[in-house]
Order: C-alpha cells, then structure tokens, then sequence
C-alpha cells in the first residue's frame, strides 16, 4: 500500500483519486477537459515509483513535468504559477505564526514607541496585534502594487497595523475651522465658540473626542 505524506507530516493512503481533481483543476482553469490518456499517463508514472512513500510535493512535481512532456504547456503553467502562490502563502503564515510568538514572549525587543514597555504584559499582548493588523493590510486591504511599494521601500506607509480599520493618530485637527463653525458629535451637536474661555475648553472637547474614537469608546 502507498503512502503518501502531507505538508503537516501526517501520513495517508494514496489515494489517485484526489490526484485527478488536482489535475482537473489545472485543465479547469483554462475551460478544457482532461484527457483520460492524461491521467492514465500520469498513473503510471507513480507506479513506476519504487518507493511506498511519496510526498505532496514529489507527487506535484510528477503532475507538473507530466504536463510538460504531453505537450500541455500552458496548463503546465498555469498549474505551476498556482502551486506557487500557494506555496507563497503558506510560507507568509508560517512566518507570521513566528512573529506573534517572538512578540507574545517577548523576544527580539525593539521598543519603537518610547511609551510602550514591549517586555510588558500589554506591550507583548499589543505587539502580538500589531503583527497580525500589519498583515492583514498588507494581505487583505492594499492593493498588490501599494504592498510592494511598500516592502520594497519605494513608500512607506505610517501606522500600518492601522491601515485596516483606518487611524485618527498623527492627524491633524482643522481646529480654527472647528472653533469657527462648531461641529457634531453622535450625541450632540457643539456651536461656535463665543468666547477665548469657551474656545479653550472646545479644544480639549475636540482631542478627547479624537482619542476616544480613535480607541473605540462610544461619544
């Protein structure tokens, strides 16, 4: 009985099966059918494998120079450039699995904010998020053109770990504009200011309703 070993290092039966929804999915891709002498080629090219073992990677490889050999070059690569970007993926979530732990224990301490202990429990517990809200806007948010802008150095975008959910930090308040016309609230409604004294206390009103929205408080 052949085995064959996941990326996980489990172990399960082949099973030719799950190989030809694979290479269905490649033919697939670019709307044609997979011809059955395909994969009866393919099949036998596993069982002239000695070995009674053989890994999801060997067994790729087998599809992809199979392809190639019958002449399906354009399936060969599309099926190449998928397998890549999977293989991309998993190697981004290894790695971001790594950062969280070296931040939740408090390793490689870089203290980049001078008002956060990153040994502290809250600063190990925030840098842990930081890492995940990073790559999230990285993944999910940005386009694939600002992101390798970015990781290439040719921008650099600020706050990041903020980028997903939007940030209110290093902006600055049109505060003459807020004096002038007065401004609104979820709850309420502020007027104009009418004097020096009313005008001060609106400009502290002003940064605490920032703050507040900033870090989720209701106004």
């Amino acid at each position: 009985m052949r085995l064959i070993i996941k990326r996980d290092g489990l172990y399960q039966n082949f099973d030719f099966g799950k190989v030809k929804k694979v290479i269905g999915y490649a033919f697939n891709s670019l709307d044609k059918k997979t011809p059955d002498d395909f994969l009866d080629y393919v099949e036998s090219k596993v069982n002239q494998i000695e070995e009674d073992i053989i890994t999801v990677e060997e067994m790729q490889d087998i599809i992809q120079a199979s392809l190639v050999e019958k002449g399906f070059k354009d399936v060969a690569k599309s099926f190449k450039e998928v397998r890549e970007e999977r293989n991309e993926v998993r190697q981004k979530k290894s790695q971001l699995i790594k950062d969280i732990g070296e931040k939740l224990k408090g390793e490689h301490v870089v203290n980049q904010n001078a008002n956060v202990d990153e040994r502290s429990f809250g600063g190990r517990v925030g840098e842990a998020v930081s890492v995940v809200c990073k790559n999230d806007a990285l993944t999910n948010v940005m386009s694939r053109k600002s992101r390798k802008n970015h990781e290439g150095n040719m921008i650099y975008i600020h706050d990041l770990d903020s980028y997903s959910v939007g940030s209110h930090n290093c902006l600055t308040i049109p505060m003459a504009k807020l004096l002038a016309e007065g401004f609104k609230t979820r709850q309420c409604d502020i007027r104009p200011a009418g004097s020096v004294n009313t005008a001060s206390q609106l400009v502290a009103v002003a940064f605490q309703i920032q703050s507040l929205q900033q870090f989720g408080f209701p106004i």
